[in-house]
């Protein structure tokens, strides 16, 4: 089983393994236009994202958030629903993290657990709310989520800069508490922690709950047939619901890590685009759980090893920014890799849904 699973999982990440080396040859024809050299730049590139322990762990803090957004969109998408309120998700499990984790310091050891169980809660019932305006009042949930994602920022910005202020140089919460903070990895991996593990363990809990379970056939169905799941008895509304809702717990989760792993405090301005990048993780890793990893360790090496490429070479940071574009661009058009590679390419990409648009 386990063989069928990784050889399927290599299977399926072939295409946009094509699809990152036809755009680091664009981004190459690009640095040459700068005046640069595309070797030089991509050997600072991977010395950045992996050439030390402390660049490992740069990769692994980058990389960590992006799994949870990323399966919030990737379970939602299962489900036939494009869930891009992963941005307002996280914030809300990150002020959660943020309160509880300095009022609950008292607890010790105990602590952290019931901090990170609010944040999975909090962001399972902030999912709930466009899960609700989909299922029974026909609100699309593409407008939904990206509106709640405006009032989750500015409402958890004016919760850690008032009822919540700890004062301090930097705006925002008080510190969380020792005893509620996820320890460090140690070995020289500077700031990562065990939040990566608790990542890879969301996403096992994805691909069961998706593969493994009668709740997750239902949310498959649902997204590849609504008539014959509607047909087969199976509560559509309620599907809709839970697929929103389970993936804004994982992107609820990924915020708490990320403030009591990473930052000891939710800071005023806190972390951007990392549900909105999660969306482009999920994408990139066929949507499917384990492909999430991929994904977000592309991106996390991407923006981790970005930095040492303009130190090195002085080829801007921006350029990272266009290879993630260009990726995605070629993930998601299959018809235009056909056209470079040939029509065997179209093989590559079986089983996507992308091409097709959203169920």
């Amino acid at each position: 089983m386990t063989r069928r699973l990784l050889t399927g999982a290599g299977g399926a990440l072939l295409f946009p393994a094509l699809a990152i080396l036809i755009s680091f040859a664009i981004g190459a024809v690009i640095i040459l236009a700068t005046g640069n050299n595309p070797i030089a730049a991509y050997s600072a590139l991977i010395s950045g994202a992996f050439g030390s322990p402390a660049a490992i762990g740069r990769t692994l803090v980058n990389t960590t958030p992006l799994i949870f957004t990323g399966l919030a969109v990737a379970v939602a998408f299962r489900a036939g629903l494009f869930n891009i309120g992963g941005e307002g998700q996280f914030y809300i499990g990150a002020v959660t993290a943020a309160w509880l984790g300095v009022s609950l310091g008292f607890l010790g050891p105990v602590a952290l657990p019931v901090v990170l169980a609010a944040c999975v809660v909090t962001g399972f019932l902030w999912g709930v709310i466009p899960g609700v305006l989909k299922a029974y009042f026909g609100a699309h949930e593409v407008i939904t989520t990206i509106m709640l994602n405006y009032v989750a920022i500015y409402l958890t910005v004016y919760l850690a800069l008032n009822p919540l202020s700890g004062g301090g140089l930097v705006p925002g919460t008080g510190n969380v508490a020792a005893a509620a903070r996820v320890p460090v990895l140690g070995f020289g991996l500077g700031r990562a922690n065990l939040g990566i593990v608790l990542a890879l363990v969301a996403v096992v809990v994805a691909y069961l709950l998706l593969w493994r379970t009668k709740k997750g056939f239902q949310l498959r169905t649902v997204g590849l047939s609504p008539g014959a799941a509607n047909y087969a008895g199976i509560p559509i509304g309620r599907n809709v619901v839970l697929a929103i809702a389970i993936g804004a717990a994982f992107a609820g989760l990924g915020g708490g890590v990320e403030v009591m792993g990473v930052y000891g405090k939710m800071a005023v301005p806190f972390v951007a685009n990392v549900g909105f990048n999660g969306i482009g993780v999920a994408l990139l890793g066929r949507t499917h759980p384990f492909g999430v990893v991929f994904g977000a360790l592309v991106f996390g090496a991407l923006f981790s090893g970005a930095q040492e490429m303009q130190f090195q070479t002085d080829v801007p940071l921006d350029l990272s920014e266009v290879l993630l574009a260009v990726i995605l661009l070629f993930v998601t058009a299959t018809k235009l890799v056909e056209f470079i590679l040939g029509k065997r390419a179209r093989t590559l990409a079986s089983g996507t849904r992308l091409e097709r648009g959203l169920g």
